[in-house]
């Protein structure tokens, strides 16, 4: 096979660390103590969309609108506030043990969504030296879905773009990463493999990943 990967991006939340869940109780109990009810489904399906942007399209959903600035904030520096509250950080299963086969023979990134202290806080307690680079909340004008996020992530590897991976859990993250034109590989770490139709390859769980990138072509770790 021609193409090789010798860079491999990968989201964040849901994808490295089971954090999803603490989000969506965030997000759900913010809105709800604000006098709105919303669906846990919509914020697993919509996961890297900016905060204020995610308030708007609940929001609307809801027929709300026209909401003023004032409310939206109101929500999104709430859900922060709970979140930080209650998560409980901790690696995917399997994901440790493919950084571990991955150091040193390809770059490694991080492109979320996330704000830059939640990021520094995870990398350092749980992923210290093993991420080259990392684009986050701050480091592009527009977020998931938009292409900038992994478009930027893949210029800083500094390889073409059909040498570079992404990884992701979910469709925004997909979509973000097929239109800025990497190879995506989703994970259902959270959403069933029907919600990620837009990834190149769906796989279980990050066994069955490691064993498509060392056990195949695409990728050979040194002798």
């Amino acid at each position: 096979m021609s193409k090789q990967f010798k860079a491999i991006l990968f989201d964040m939340d849901g994808t490295l660390i089971d954090s999803m869940g603490y989000h969506v109780t965030a997000w759900t109990t913010a809105f709800r103590e604000s006098g709105y009810e919303t669906d846990d489904l919509i914020f697993f399906l919509n996961e890297g969309v900016r905060h204020p942007l995610t308030v708007k399209q609940r929001l609307s959903e809801l027929g709300i609108e026209n909401p003023g600035d004032e409310l939206i904030k109101k929500i999104y520096t709430r859900k922060r506030e709970i979140f930080e509250s209650i998560v409980q950080i901790r690696p995917i299963e399997g994901v440790m043990k493919l950084l571990d086969k991955l150091k040193g023979v390809v770059k490694l990134g991080i492109v979320t969504g996330g704000v830059r202290n939640v990021v520094e806080r995870v990398v350092s307690e749980h992923f210290e030296g093993f991420f080259d680079i990392v684009v986050d909340y701050e480091s592009t004008e527009r977020g998931k879905p938009d292409p900038d996020p992994f478009a930027y992530g893949a210029k800083l590897t500094g390889y073409p773009n059909e040498n570079v991976l992404a990884v992701e859990n979910a469709p925004t993250g997909v979509k973000s990463a097929v239109d800025a034109g990497l190879t995506c590989w989703a994970v259902c770490n959270t959403l069933d493999a029907k919600y990620l139709a837009g990834a190149h390859r769906v796989f279980d769980n990050f066994h069955q990943i490691q064993k498509a990138l060392f056990e195949g072509t695409l990728l050979h770790a040194p002798k």
